[in-house]
Formats: C-alpha cells, sequence, structure tokens
C-alpha cells in the first residue's frame, strides 16, 4: 500500500512538472506572438545593427541645395500630406479642403545614386493613395531629427540639435533642418515607358527597406514619385530658403563642392 502510494505521488509530481513546463512554452509563444497573434520583434542593441548606407557628410550652412539634396539621401522617412478625400470641413466652411498626414518610406535611389525624387511605396487601399485619386498634389516633410533612426552608429554635429534633453535640442529648433517638398504624386507604370525607372526605384526601395518585400502579395503595391514643383528648407535661424528644382537638381550629394565637414553651432 505505501509502495502505491510513492508511486501515485511521483506520478503526480511528474505530471506537475510536465504541465509546469507546458505552461512556460505557452507563456513564452504568447510573448512572441502579442496578445492578437502579431509578432512581436524582440529588440537588440541598436549598435549591432548596421547602417542601410553610409551617411555623407552634412554640407555647410550656405549651401541650401546641397543640404536639400542631403536630407532626401540621407532620410528614409517623413510624412506625406494630401488634401483628404474622407474629412470635410463643418458649417461655412464644408467646402473647404482639408489637409490629411501619413507616414511615409521613401528613397531618392540606391545608396550609391542619389536622383532628388522621392519614391515610395504605398496601395490605394492606403488614404493617402486614395486621396490622389482626386488631387494628385502632395507634400512630403522632413526632420533631421530623423537621422538617428536611420542610422545610430553615425553621429553628425547637428544631431544634437535635434534632440530633446540636450541644451537647446528640440525638432522644431531652425538649426535642426527640415525640408518640405511639394509636388504631383505619379505612380510608375510597371511595364512600358516607366520600367527602367520603375525598376530603379523598387530596386532601392528593397535595398534600403529590406522588409518591403515581404509585405502581403495582394495590396496591389504601387512605386510612384513625387514631381517636386517647390522646396521650402529651414536649417539655420533667419527663416526659410524657397529652392528652385533647377538648383535642387543641379548639385550632387557627396560631390567635391558639396562634403565639407560639420560645424558647432553655438546658440
Amino acid at each position: 500500500m505505501m509502495v502505491m502510494t510513492k508511486r501515485s505521488l511521483i506520478n503526480k509530481m511528474t505530471f506537475l512538472q510536465l504541465s509546469l513546463s507546458l505552461q512556460l512554452v505557452l507563456l513564452l509563444i504568447c510573448i512572441l506572438t502579442g496578445e492578437h497573434g502579431g509578432i512581436i520583434a524582440i529588440s537588440s542593441n541598436s549598435d549591432e545593427h548596421e547602417c542601410a548606407c553610409k551617411l555623407e557628410e552634412r554640407p555647410d550652412l550656405t549651401k541650401k541645395a546641397e543640404t536639400a539634396r542631403w536630407m532626401v539621401h540621407s532620410l528614409n522617412w517623413g510624412v506625406i500630406s494630401s488634401i483628404s478625400s474622407r474629412l470635410v470641413g463643418s458649417g461655412e466652411e464644408e467646402s473647404s479642403p482639408v489637409p490629411f498626414g501619413n507616414v511615409y518610406s521613401f528613397v531618392d535611389g540606391s545608396c550609391d545614386k542619389s536622383t532628388g525624387i522621392p519614391y515610395i511605396y504605398g496601395t490605394y487601399l492606403d488614404q493617402t493613395f486614395k486621396d490622389t485619386i482626386n488631387n494628385n498634389m502632395v507634400s512630403l516633410t522632413l526632420s533631421e531629427s530623423s537621422l538617428s533612426s536611420v542610422c545610430s552608429q553615425e553621429r553628425h554635429g547637428f544631431v544634437d540639435s535635434c534632440m530633446i534633453g540636450t541644451k537647446y535640442g528640440d525638432p522644431e529648433n531652425p538649426v535642426c533642418a527640415r525640408l518640405t517638398l511639394t509636388g504631383k504624386l505619379i505612380p510608375l507604370k510597371e511595364d512600358g515607358d516607366d520600367n527602367n525607372e520603375y525598376e530603379l526605384a523598387k530596386k532601392a526601395l528593397f535595398e534600403r527597406h529590406p522588409s518591403m518585400a515581404d509585405w502581403p502579395v495582394g495590396h496591389g503595391w504601387v512605386i510612384a514619385k513625387i514631381d517636386l514643383q517647390d522646396i521650402w528648407l529651414i536649417d539655420y535661424f533667419g527663416g526659410a530658403t524657397i529652392l528652385d528644382p533647377k538648383e535642387y537638381f543641379s548639385v550632387s550629394v557627396g560631390s567635391a563642392g558639396s562634403k565639407t565637414k560639420s560645424v558647432e553651432i553655438t546658440t
């Protein structure tokens, strides 16, 4: 009778151990997949991650067109603003256009080829592309403060001016460069006259935003470019600089004339 009791106790302990192990496994699965089944990325030290592209040095303050080109080539996401087809004004302003902003990743070419033209990867399932059916004028706004998310390994002289917590640091600080590019959003056709530009943009997007290659295939992805008509830049005190697109496209990123060392600004 005593032997049966010991065996029963051993069996119960074994069952409890197996049950506890199973619960731990299930808990780990829940942590990895998230509450609603979405995979949660396990973060690691960002210093272990290589930058998508080697960053060029920030141009001198006097070189406005070069600074704009540097930002468009170095940064990889911004906010695209469109005229909303979903929102309308109220009361007397019912017919007034209502703006809508949406975060978008972009490239202006591969790491070693800057075109200055913003290319984006989107779908007409998304509100921004829906908006452009009626009005294809958009603005892409960039901030130098996003540089830390592009490449955390690199430090540029002006980044501290963007960082909240440092003296005078804030994304709204004029020394923290901001750029707004306005123009028409034009979808590129995979076949026909747009094929070469389409393939160049697709290769660059997937090179600098690798996860895009694995996005759901049934979303009807579109590659589009912004045909620039207006360029607005603030990178220092004294107001904005309005750049002519011809001047903007006439300079090169990293060229001998535009590549200069960062300088320290005291305010």
